[in-house]
């Protein structure tokens, strides 16, 4: 399919995308100026992300060809790509140009801009020139004498998108369309009667999306979230570093000693995505951490905080935990057997007994878990969404402990 654009030009919209085996790149720039005792400062240096798209095409006989004559003439033009893991089934509509839909959850993605909608009638693009309507609920009434206003206007706030053209379509849905270009060379392999092309899309600078991220609970002025860190098979590999120096002149003895005040942890966060909810609620996250930008509080996965306490706990906890005050962590989070989670900042610790603040308030019975907590950012400016099929998509990226 080919449309003409205004603000684009000439574009060429590759209507099936398989999702399965595809991957999605969000890519942030951050600077971090590390101090010498191990602390440091983030700078954002992109007002927003960029995105990559990965698809591997599977084309059989005339399709194939089809493909290959596109790609030999329109290689280093532009092109659209529906984001089929974004789209939305949206309402029939009969020679009309608004969609009453609820926009708030797919901000970032479906926007003013181009869209795909498949239906019934088949596939189209459209162009969505502005988001929300209002509409008239009651007609203002004046007295034709006095002018004077008997009944006022009332109007309501109608979400949805307004189309640049009438459309009709029934059983529907709407996907965003991106404008790219291919990265880098298209790779095709051919058998007699099929082809597998892959390429790689780059989003255009001007139609990236755009989402500041939904500001969640605070503590201790960062965001605070209790996601669950999923094992990488039967086990988490987590990495403790610090800085060294060895002086080491080779003919006697060495030294070694180190600027930072602690031992820095990183692990992999994994995420397995099972429902389009989820999906974007992730995506959300994502927009909000900005990269290696903005960091947030976490429980720790491990269990290794044994507590001792059997009936009520409200601010003092026994533990046999060994090496408790060297390992000088500051922070914890209670669970409930009810899912509810609180963080509570550890003010003392005398032997084997912590006093934390503020109060946990409940039997141990009613508790599930009692972990550390730590203060995180992500280790990487760059997060892959693979598709594996059935809505279900996975994200891993590297996290770095700041403050525990």
């Amino acid at each position: 399919m080919k449309i003409q654009t205004e603000q684009y030009g000439e574009v060429h919209v590759l209507t099936n995308c398989p999702l399965l085996s595809s991957t999605e790149r969000l890519e942030w720039m951050t600077e971090v100026h590390e101090s010498d005792d191990g602390s440091e400062e983030r700078y954002p240096l992109r007002d927003t992300c960029r995105q990559v798209l990965s698809f591997n095409y599977t084309q059989m006989r005339k399709a194939m060809g089809d493909m290959f004559h596109m790609l030999s003439a329109n290689l280093r033009k532009q092109w659209g790509i529906p984001l089929r893991q974004v789209k939305r089934v949206i309402p029939d509509m009969v020679d009309d140009d608004y969609i009453i839909l609820d926009t708030t959850s797919t901000i970032a993605d479906l926007r003013v801009g181009f869209a795909f909608i498949e239906s019934k009638e088949g596939g189209q693009v459209v162009e969505i020139t502005e988001r929300g309507r209002y509409i008239i609920i009651q007609e203002e009434i004046r007295d034709p004498e006095t002018d004077e206003v008997i009944q006022p206007l009332i109007t309501e706030y109608q979400d949805g998108f307004r189309l640049a053209e009438n459309i009709t379509a029934t059983n529907a849905v709407m996907m965003p369309l991106r404008i790219c270009i291919i990265d880098g060379d298209a790779s095709i392999n051919a058998g007699g009667f099929w082809s597998n092309a892959s390429m790689v899309f780059r989003v255009l600078a001007e139609d990236l999306p755009e989402h500041s991220g939904d500001i969640p609970d605070q503590y201790k002025g960062n965001d605070i979230y209790f996601k669950p860190l999923l094992l990488d098979g039967d086990s988490i590999e987590i990495t403790m570093s610090q800085h060294q120096n060895v002086v080491d002149n080779d003919v006697g003895g060495f030294q070694s000693f180190t600027h930072h005040a602690k031992v820095k942890q990183s692990k992999p966060f994994k995420s397995l995505i099972r429902s389009w909810d989820e999906f974007q609620e992730f995506r959300r996250f994502l927009f909000r951490r900005g990269g290696r930008y903005r960091p947030f509080w976490l429980p720790l996965y491990e269990q290794h905080l044994n507590i001792l306490n059997t009936g009520n706990i409200t601010t003092s906890l026994s533990t046999n935990t060994k090496y408790l005050v060297e390992a000088n962590r500051n922070y914890i989070a209670v669970k409930r057997k009810d899912g509810t989670w609180t963080a509570h900042e550890i003010t003392a610790r005398t032997g084997g007994s912590l006093t934390v603040s503020p109060s946990i308030n409940a039997h141990r019975n009613d508790l599930q878990a009692i972990c550390y907590m730590g203060l995180y950012r992500f280790d990487a400016d760059q997060m892959e969404f693979q598709f594996l099929g059935a809505g279900i998509s996975q994200v891993t990226v590297p996290i770095l402990e700041l403050e525990s």
